[in-house]
């Protein structure tokens, strides 16, 4: 700002409007003070200064110097400062600047100036790209969790699960959390978040819509069964030609690893007679007390699980079939697992109740006897 003796009042002024200025900087060595006076060109010396501050400057002034110019404005102000002309004298006043005679200032540089629908269009770009982003990884993670959902899954509704919930149980299905892999598919532990209840989630695959259907109704069926001796069956989920089976979690794992793969310490007498009465007593309740006659046609050693109290749990019904007590099964299908099938069931491929027992006979020599089951199989 500058001083304007005809109206008595500061005035501002910009050093960036582009227009000559006129400067004023003198020193009174007798009060040794130095003032500095600024105004638009054409406008008389205003009598207050913009600023005076005192100062000696004898040490600085020397008999013999040059007099120049050196100034800087760093990076950070976007101007030029240009110096046209100037007067020097080193006692009493400079002699006045011909205005007229000053060359003119030299043509300003045109800075880019970006237009506002430039700058509109690429605030609407940024949002754009922003968006689609958002998007895609709201569709990514949408279909991570994406499951199949057919109409006549309604009957079966309290029974499934929400895959997502199943992930994080699992913590994704990592290896950490693996208790069994095989020709069935995977099993892994899990704590559902809402309940903190631990789980077990088999995942079977089953790629063929055709007749998923009647297994999800068989598997609901007998999930219904309740006895204290058999692995209860809590829902499913199907994904992606995968289906989810949910069971109770049992700590102790299967009987297999007590037997053949030495995981375990050895089970005494007593342990191995509670474990054998409670799978006849589940696989009693299954032929004769339900209200259907269920044939589990798959019991094995690796199908015996046993809770915290070593009490034996018959599980994995995943081939099991239902039918009414007083009518003959009608499955023709042969299904198990070789030196558990009965003599006879490969000649009339039917499945009773007499080759449960013999499979649970199987299964019990080697409690028993404590002799591995040893299997032999011949080609002719």
């Amino acid at each position: 700002m500058y001083f304007s003796n005809k109206e008595g009042k500061n005035i501002s002024l910009g050093l960036t409007s582009g227009n000559p200025m006129h400067l004023w900087i003198d020193y009174d060595e007798a009060e040794k003070l130095l003032s500095v006076t600024l105004a638009p060109n054409g406008i008389p010396k205003p009598n207050r200064p913009l600023m005076s501050k005192p100062i000696d400057l004898s040490q600085y002034l020397l008999e013999s110097m040059y007099v120049g110019f050196s100034s800087a404005i760093g990076t950070l102000v976007p101007s030029d400062h240009y110096v046209l002309g100037w007067s020097f004298n080193k006692s009493g006043q400079a002699q006045s600047l011909d205005v007229s005679k000053l060359p003119p200032l030299p043509q300003q540089r045109k800075t880019k100036e970006i237009p506002g629908l430039m700058i509109m269009v690429l605030v609407i770009a940024v949002i754009l790209v922003l968006i689609t982003i958002i998007g895609a990884a709201y569709i990514i993670r949408r279909k991570k969790y994406e499951e199949i959902r057919e109409d006549w899954e309604r009957e079966y509704g309290p029974h499934r699960f929400i895959y997502k919930n199943l992930y994080k149980a699992c913590k994704g299905f990592s290896d950490k959390e693996l208790l069994a892999a095989g020709g069935f598919g995977k099993v892994y532990r899990g704590i559902l978040p809402s309940s903190n209840i631990q789980i077990a989630v088999k995942k079977v695959s089953h790629d063929s819509k055709q007749g998923i259907k009647e297994f999800v109704a068989e598997i609901i069926s007998i999930g219904r069964v309740r006895h204290r001796n058999l692995v209860q069956l809590l829902g499913y989920c199907w994904r992606r030609g995968e289906l989810l089976l949910v069971y109770d979690y049992m700590p102790n794992g299967s009987l297999d690893k007590f037997l053949y793969r030495n995981e375990k310490p050895n089970l005494n007498w007593l342990q191995q007679f509670r474990i054998l009465r409670g799978v006849a007593s589940g696989l009693l309740y299954l032929h004769e007390d339900w209200e259907q006659v269920v044939l589990h046609r798959d019991i094995k050693a690796s199908n015996v699980l046993l809770d915290a109290e070593l009490n034996g749990r018959l599980g994995d019904f995943g081939l099991s079939r239902l039918y009414d007590h007083g009518t003959n099964p009608q499955t023709t299908h042969v299904v198990g697992t070789v030196g558990y099938l009965a003599p006879e069931l490969t000649r009339t491929r039917r499945a009773t109740t007499s080759t449960d027992v013999f499979a649970f006979g199987a299964t019990k020599a080697p409690l028993i006897t404590n002799k591995s089951l040893y299997i032999k199989i011949t080609s002719r």
